[in-house]
C-alpha cells in the first residue's frame, strides 16, 4: 500500500477543527459569569447565620433569593481548614443507602449545583456513575434512579473493579462529584453576601425589642447555628457529645500511572462498598482515588484535632485501605498514596440530620449532622431550613427532631 500523499494529510489536518466542533456543539457548555459583588452589608438583619459550611452557605443562600435580609458568620471563615466541608471532593450518591428520605433530596440538590457549577469559572460538579455493591443480608431498597444488578453484569463496564460474580449492586448513572471549599466559597459568591469571621456566642435576646443581639451591636429577627459538630460547643446542655459529635475518618489518595485515565470519570465510578466498609471516589483534578472507611476510628475535638493522617491509627487505616484495594482494584495494589489527610464528619447518635428549633427559642435553628451526606444535599437542606425561618407553621421532620436525640426532652 502506499503511502499517503502530502495533500491527503494536509487534508485529514484541515477536517480536525470541524470534527470538533461538531462533537462539542453536543456537549452541553459552560458558561462562567462573573459574579456580582456582595451587597452592602447591614447591621439589622432578618436572619443571621452562624456557620459558613456547605449548609450554613446554601441557607444563606435560599434566604436571600426569599427577599429576607442576611448575615453569615464563621468563627475560622468560610471553608476553612477545620470544617468538614474543606475536602477537595464530596460523594452525591442517588442510592443514599436506600433511605428514601434522603433520596428525596437528591435531584433538587443536582440540579442547585449543576446551576452553580455552570456559571463559575470552574465546575463544582463533575459527573459520575455511582455503584453500591450490598452487603449480604442488605434489606436496602431499589431507590428511583437505581438499577438492581449483579457483579457479574458490571464486570464489563467497570473492568477495573474486581466483581463477585453473585454479589447484589445498584447502579445509578446520575452520580456525581462535589467540589469541596470551592463549592462553598461559590455558594457564598452566587448569594451576594460575604462571611465575617466573628465568633458567635449561644442566643441573646433582647426582650424588650424581641430581636437577637449580634457580637458587633447589630441585631436579627431569627438565627440559624448551621455549625455542624461544634453544635455541642455552642449548646453543651442540650447537644452532649454522646448526641452529637465529630467523628474521625483517615482519608488516602492513591494516585494511577503516568496517562492513566481509568480511575477517572467516566470510566471509574463512584463505589460505596457496603459489602467491605469502604467508599471511593474516582481521581478528579489529579487528587488521586481517594479511598476511606465507610466507619469512623474515633471521636475528636473540631477545634485542636491534628489533620494530619494519624501515625498509628493511620498507618493501621492505611494497611487496611491497601488490602481492600488489592482485593477489589488489584490494578492500584502498587499504587503510591499522593496524599493522606485526617477528617471529620459530624454524627448524630441516631445517624439522622438534627434540623429543629432549640428549646425555649421560637426563632432559632439548629443544624448539623446526617454522618457525611450533608454537604452534597446541602442545597435541599438549606430549603428546608429557609422555608422554615419563613413559615414557623412548617412541621418539623420527625427523624430530624431534636427530640429524637434528647429522649423527647432536654436536661
Amino acid at each position: 500500500m502506499s503511502n499517503p500523499s502530502r495533500r491527503a494529510i494536509l487534508a485529514g489536518f484541515a477536517a480536525l477543527p470541524i470534527a470538533t466542533a461538531a462533537a462539542a456543539t453536543e456537549r452541553k457548555e459552560r458558561k462562567s459569569k462573573k459574579r456580582k459583588p456582595a451587597r452592602p452589608r447591614v447591621q439589622h438583619v432578618d436572619v443571621a447565620v452562624v456557620g459558613a459550611g456547605a449548609i450554613g452557605a446554601w441557607t444563606a443562600w435560599h434566604l436571600v433569593r426569599a427577599g429576607l435580609s442576611v448575615r453569615l458568620f464563621d468563627a475560622y471563615g468560610a471553608g476553612n481548614g477545620r470544617a468538614a466541608s474543606n475536602l477537595p471532593s464530596m460523594m452525591l450518591d442517588p442510592v443514599q443507602g436506600g433511605d428514601a428520605l434522603y433520596a428525596a433530596l437528591i435531584d433538587d440538590s443536582r440540579t442547585a449545583w449543576e446551576r452553580l457549577s455552570d456559571s463559575a469559572s470552574l465546575p463544582i460538579l463533575t459527573p459520575c456513575e455511582a455503584v453500591t455493591a450490598l452487603a449480604a443480608g442488605d434489606a436496602v431498597a431499589e431507590p428511583r434512579g437505581a438499577d438492581r444488578t449483579t457483579g457479574e453484569r458490571l464486570r464489563s463496564r467497570f473492568t477495573q473493579i474486581a466483581w463477585h460474580p453473585e454479589e447484589a449492586v445498584l447502579h445509578a448513572t446520575k452520580g456525581a462529584m462535589i467540589a469541596g471549599r470551592r463549592g462553598v466559597l461559590e455558594t457564598i459568591l452566587d448569594a451576594q453576601i460575604e462571611c465575617e469571621d466573628i465568633v458567635m456566642p449561644a442566643p441573646l435576646r433582647d426582650k424588650k425589642q424581641g430581636l437577637y443581639l449580634l457580637p458587633d451591636g447589630g441585631t436579627a429577627q431569627n438565627l440559624v447555628y448551621a455549625t455542624g459538630a461544634w453544635l455541642t460547643e455552642l449548646f453543651p446542655q442540650i447537644l452532649t457529645p454522646a448526641r452529637l459529635s465529630a467523628v474521625r475518618q483517615q482519608v488516602f489518595h492513591f494516585g494511577a500511572g503516568q496517562g492513566d485515565t481509568q480511575f477517572r470519570p467516566p470510566a471509574m465510578p463512584a463505589f460505596v462498598d457496603r459489602a467491605y466498609g469502604f467508599n471511593l471516589l474516582p481521581d478528579v483534578e489529579g487528587v488521586g482515588v481517594r479511598v476511606w472507611k465507610s466507619a469512623p476510628d474515633a471521636s475528636v475535638d473540631p477545634d485542636s484535632f491534628d489533620r494530619r493522617a494519624d501515625i498509628d491509627a493511620g498507618a493501621r487505616a492505611l494497611a487496611d485501605a491497601r488490602q481492600w484495594i488489592a482485593a477489589r482494584l488489584p490494578r492500584l495494589a502498587d499504587a503510591p498514596v499522593v496524599a493522606s489527610a485526617a477528617a471529620h464528619d459530624c454524627r448524630t447518635s441516631t445517624g439522622d440530620l438534627l434540623l429543629d428549633r432549640l428549646p425555649g427559642q421560637d426563632r432559632v435553628w439548629v443544624v448539623g449532622g446526617a454522618a457525611g451526606r450533608a454537604f452534597a444535599l446541602a442545597p435541599a437542606i438549606g430549603a428546608r431550613v429557609a422555608a422554615h425561618v419563613q413559615d414557623a407553621a412548617r412541621p418539623i421532620e420527625p427523624r430530624w427532631a431534636l427530640a429524637r436525640l434528647t429522649g423527647g426532652g432536654t436536661p
